[in-house]
């Protein structure tokens, strides 16, 4: 009985301590949605969304980004006004492919958290998660999986699904396994203009007074020119 008690008395505590923690962070952030904890090192910028279940390590979150329900980011940096759907990943610790008999991290790793046992007693192979950058106004299905190490430059929308393993341009929508050119936003033309007006840096009041402009490529045109 006193073993039931203590452990339901320790998931009190640590109840608790979650709740304060995201009290602190809410605070600390009070123009933005947090509902999870990040695990450490993450920058957050203004009226940023967190949502249920999402884990966060070495994370930059530009302004008015949001990460749903249950994703998974390691070694981000994400720009202004992304949005990152459910059950996403992005950044995966590589393993290797050639030479090494076995892609299994005892072989080659001594402080992998999956093997309770290594057979080294030094890294003979980097796992870590190389750095993955994603520009503004990026969108990212649900279920999207990216390694580490790519870059999707502004503007581009990854479909639901997708594993991207290269570096994706900027207004391209991509999609499949591995994940492929589709198609692109706008005509070359409309990219290199969007590109060079840096929208998602404009003050929210400059946004807020063209906000009508936005729902027409030729209207925001209108009003760059």
């Amino acid at each position: 009985m006193t073993g039931i008690v203590g452990r339901f008395l320790s998931r009190i505590s640590a109840s608790r301590r979650h709740h304060a923690r995201l009290a602190e962070l809410r605070a600390e952030n009070p123009s933005c949605t947090i509902l999870s904890i990040p695990s450490g090192n993450v920058r957050i910028g203004e009226n940023v969304g967190i949502l249920t279940g999402v884990h966060l390590d070495r994370v930059s979150l530009g302004n008015f980004s949001y990460v749903s329900n249950n994703s998974r980011l390691v070694n981000v940096t994400i720009g202004n006004f992304c949005s990152i759907g459910e059950d996403v990943q992005v950044g995966l610790p590589p393993h290797p492919s050639r030479i090494f008999v076995s892609s299994y991290p005892a072989f080659y790793s001594d402080c992998n958290e999956g093997c309770p046992r290594s057979f080294v007693k030094d890294k003979t192979f980097d796992d870590s998660v190389p750095k993955t950058c994603i520009g503004n106004d990026v969108w990212l299905g649900s279920n999207v999986i990216v390694i580490g190490g790519i870059q999707i430059s502004t503007g581009a929308i990854v479909g639901a699904g997708s594993i991207v393993v290269k570096d994706v341009p900027p207004y391209a929508v991509v999609g499949g396994n591995p994940a492929k050119v589709i198609r692109y936003r706008f005509s070359e033309e409309q990219i290199e203009l969007l590109m060079a007006s840096e929208w998602w840096n404009w003050p929210i009041e400059k946004i807020l007074q063209n906000v009508d402009n936005f729902s027409d490529m030729e209207k925001f045109k209108a009003i760059i020119n």
